[in-house]
């Protein structure tokens, strides 16, 4: 193996749907430097699959599996102008390092699917992670999707609104080990009208009969993420390529405003799935109803 090259052979992959990919190999070596959160420990530079420029302003986070078998963000960061990210795990053990991006340049915008990297040691470099470009709709080439809707929370008694903090997240399926569910990086700096990861309901006139609610958005790449399990000696990639429909879950858990740790409502924790199909969401976005909360 020689160090930063790619290797390209065939493969096949099943995300959700059944995606024609192609597999990477990333060589030895790759460029170590600093994101914006400084050098670190951990490692590693986001480039675009196909040219292999670095990707500046990608998302890279850390997570690691909750008990239920869902990949939770523990630490994130932004690439560099060289694409290059530097993480200081706070604890031993492993990380899955999960990247993606939305960068506009000179009025063209390019959204690139989640790459996520299993297994990472907090002491690691990853040299380069591969990002893959996705089209998004026809009226919106190239842009990421809003997910979009209302949660609504109300107590315990009936007709009765109550107030409570939420937070949200965009997930995509997996079977890695104990992992059913990666967390994808949502988009929100510089975009109009960005994600909403937490929101707090309240009484407005357009909620539902008897609730509090809010609207919630999250912007997320139209595409199935990539993903491969990190080697020292090289990690390999599978790639996907554009797809004609991607699934999506949209999380949202329930706390209590003066004790974020804590939760509330009957159950605290509400998923619905949607379906993006070629860029676009389908027409009803998952509303979540938070219901016996206090």
């Amino acid at each position: 193996m020689e160090n930063g090259k790619f290797y390209r052979v065939p493969a096949f992959v099943v995300l959700g749907v059944l995606v024609i990919s192609l597999a990477w190999v990333e060589g030895c070596g790759g460029i170590l430097g600093s994101g914006s959160g400084g050098s670190g420990t951990l490692t590693g530079t986001v480039v675009d699959s196909s040219t292999k420029n670095p990707v500046s302003g990608a998302l890279v986070v850390l997570e690691q599996a909750d008990s239920t078998g869902v990949d939770r963000v523990v630490a994130s960061i932004t690439s560099a102008a060289d694409g290059t990210f530097g993480f200081k795990p706070s604890a031993s053990g492993t990380y899955d390092v999960v990247a993606d991006a939305t960068v506009t340049t000179s009025g063209t915008t390019v959204t690139y699917a989640a790459t996520v990297t299993f297994g990472v040691p907090a002491t690691a470099s990853l040299g380069q992670i591969p990002l893959v470009s996705v089209f998004g709709s026809s009226t919106n080439p190239g842009s990421p999707v809003t997910l979009s809707d209302v949660v609504s929370s109300s107590g315990t008694t009936l007709g009765s609104g109550i107030p409570v903090g939420v937070t949200l997240s965009a997930q995509q399926s997996a079977s890695v080990g104990s992992i059913k569910e990666i967390t994808i990086p949502v988009f929100s700096v510089g975009l109009i009208g960005g994600s909403t990861p937490t929101i707090t309901t309240g009484a407005n006139t357009s909620c539902p009969s008897g609730t509090d609610c809010a609207p919630y958005s999250l912007l997320v790449p139209a595409g199935d993420y990539s993903s491969g399990t990190f080697s020292a000696s090289g990690t390999q990639y599978t790639l996907s390529t554009q797809q004609s429909s991607v699934t999506y879950a949209v999380e949202g858990k329930a706390f209590v405003q003066s004790a974020p740790a804590s939760p509330t409502c009957t159950s605290p924790t509400k998923q619905s799935t949607i379906v993006i199909t070629n860029g676009t969401p389908a027409p009803s976005n998952p509303a979540l109803a938070f219901t016996g909360c206090q």
